[in-house]
């Protein structure tokens, strides 16, 4: 097995300078088709097998910093996209139809610039969900198809009320990314506590709807991996029970006899979101940079992971070159060493396509793990 470079044709007309791209959901005869924004804030369609594009829209976003890390995420259905920058204030929901903003999202003032917006589509049946941050501590669910309405108005709490009914319910924890199941069963995130500290926990999509709190405290909340050195970790659902998240060892993970040196080691945990447990650890995993030197950006995980249908796990990232896992024998199978060139580090697997893409100047490369 190997990473085979694959020729894509020259992108006509050219979009420019392209500073995120995400997969446009497809069906199995269609051909792959990218969403890609610009730094002039340009939405464009490309259609990867054929290089023709096409204008979508142009949008606006408050404070919108096009050289900061960018969130860019697609509804599973294709008809909406989320934007924001990683750290930023602000976040809006465009209809790609249209190139209308339909929604417009905020997260308050305190320490929004640590973490990640948060900011999931979610897929309930006929109805399309969005999980998104309105303060460092909470969560709103909101319906966006068939019809747009709030699935969760609560009363904030007040962690200094005189009564125990006012403190009820009360998060200590600040959000980060989110990440929805593939059926939209689970949402999981790795957000923050003081010390700092992160904490990664899980809960029921279909429990939130029947209880506004589910996010705070419900009864399907689990915390499973804590306290971590970092938040807003790498995470891919591997199907709608598995999740794997790629952090650094702490003791509750490994018996004290295959712990090399406390804190050194990385790994990643794939837990069963279903029964609330552990299903495998890998503890061969690289470490991922976190530093940056982007001026007034957050120190950050700056690397990924993706899965393919065909029962792959990848990793890779800034001065961490692609690594390959079999999920059934979690065993090492691949590590990139071409001197050549011995980080690709690519900006998206497009599972659908089984291509890894990577932004050029007003082109995108590809390669496919074969």
């Amino acid at each position: 097995m190997n990473l085979n470079l694959i020729p894509l044709p020259q992108l006509q007309p050219n979009p420019g300078t392209m500073i995120a791209i995400c997969a446009l959901p497809i069906s199995i005869m269609e051909q792959p088709v990218l969403l890609a924004l610009t730094d002039q804030l340009q939405l464009w369609q490309i259609e990867l097998r054929t290089g023709l594009t096409r204008q979508l829209a142009t949008i606006e976003l408050f404070e919108f910093e096009p050289h900061h890390p960018v969130q860019f995420i697609v509804s599973p259905c294709g008809r909406l996209a989320g934007i924001s920058n990683r750290f930023g204030k602000y976040a809006i929901i465009v209809e790609l139809a249209s190139g209308t903003t339909i929604l417009s999202l905020e997260r308050g003032e305190y320490h929004y610039d640590k973490s990640t917006y948060p900011l999931a589509f979610i897929r309930q049946n006929e109805q399309l969900l969005l999980a998104h941050g309105t303060d460092w501590n909470r969560l709103e669910l909101t319906a966006l198809l068939p019809e747009m309405k709030s699935l969760s108005t609560r009363t904030i709490p007040n962690r200094q009320g005189e009564s125990d009914a006012e403190k009820a319910h009360y998060l200590d924890y600040f959000h980060g990314k989110l990440h929805s199941s593939p059926n939209g069963t689970f949402l999981a995130e790795t957000g923050w506590v003081w010390a700092p500290a992160g904490v990664t926990r899980v809960w029921s999509n279909r429990e939130w709807l029947a209880n506004v709190w589910e996010s705070e405290d419900g009864t399907s909340l689990d915390s499973f991996w804590k306290p971590l050195i970092d938040w807003d970790l790498p995470m891919v659902w591997l199907n709608d029970e598995l999740l794997a998240i790629w952090g650094q060892l702490d003791e509750d993970l490994l018996d004290e006899e295959d712990w090399e040196v406390e804190g050194t080691q990385s790994a990643i945990m794939i837990y069963n979101a279903k029964l609330r447990a552990r299903h495998a650890v890998i503890t061969n995993a690289p470490k991922f940079q976190t530093r940056t030197d982007l001026p007034d950006v957050f120190v950050h995980p700056q690397a990924q992971l993706a899965a393919s249908f065909t029962g792959k796990l990848f990793a890779w990232g800034h001065a961490v070159p692609l690594q390959v896992w079999d999920l059934s024998t979690q065993q090492l199978e691949y590590q990139q060493l071409d001197h050549s060139n011995p980080n690709i580090q690519p900006d998206l697997y497009h599972t659908e396509a089984d291509l890894f893409l990577k932004i050029g100047s007003g082109s995108i490369q590809a390669w496919r793990y074969e």
